[in-house]
């Protein structure tokens, strides 16, 4: 029959064999656990943000940049365009310091305060309700491009409102196709202005006057 001193001794060294193995476990479930939160906050990113990237390294300074949410008022702003239907918002790029932003009109609960915007690209595609972007671009020489960013620049710091009217024919308040055309022929010396029709009795400037013409060349169009 064993001694209680040796039965006491191969308890211990059980009770030491079940815990370390233990410990064993918890080290080894704890690093897959870690792996697997890791894995999953570090996927693929998505198609948006692919998008946005692709978009970002092709932009200059001047471009015009259309969107197409898939809104209300979306919807509504899309059926003023004369010919395509395919985009509802635009704006104006500026490459500042590495940064590509967009500066566009935008109104309603959208923009409580009414006044241009000026967001980072992502900003600009970051809705869900926005499905695809495109970027056009108008043939801009150094002079041309410096009045344009001044122009765009002067712009923002006046605090340039909204136009709930859709008034072309005043410059203190603007929408969105009409800040684009008027910085691009502002910079151009008025050579944008026989893009407009002449035959209509109240002038306005729809999205896709500003991409379907001769003077617009497409960079690239991109769908999330």
């Amino acid at each position: 029959m064993p001694s209680m001193k040796g039965a006491r001794k191969e308890t211990i060294q059980s009770n030491k064999g079940r815990i370390h193995f233990t410990f064993k476990g918890i080290r080894l479930g704890g690093c897959l656990f870690l792996f697997c939160i890791l894995a999953c906050s570090t996927g693929k990113p998505s198609d948006r943000e692919e998008g946005v990237k692709r978009v970002q390294v092709l932009v200059k300074s001047g471009d015009v940049i259309v969107r197409n949410g898939n809104d209300e008022v979306s919807n509504t702003a899309r059926s003023f365009n004369r010919r395509d239907k395919s985009y509802s918002h635009c704006g104006l790029v500026q490459v500042e310091r590495d940064t590509v932003f967009v500066y566009h009109a935008l109104g309603g609960s959208y923009n409580p305060s009414q006044k241009l915007l000026r967001q980072t690209l992502a900003d600009f595609c970051a809705e869900e309700s926005i499905d695809r972007v495109a970027v056009y671009r108008y043939s801009l020489n150094n002079a041309e491009l410096e009045r344009l960013g001044s122009w765009i620049n002067s712009r923002y710091s006046e605090g340039l409102p909204f136009d709930l009217f859709f008034n072309f024919y005043t410059d203190d308040k603007m929408y969105c196709s009409e800040f684009a055309f008027k910085g691009l022929n502002m910079a151009k010396n008025g050579a944008l202005s026989k893009l407009l029709p002449q035959n209509e009795e109240t002038l306005y400037v729809a999205i896709d006057d500003l991409y379907l013409n001769e003077l617009a060349k497409k960079v690239v169009e991109v769908p999330f």
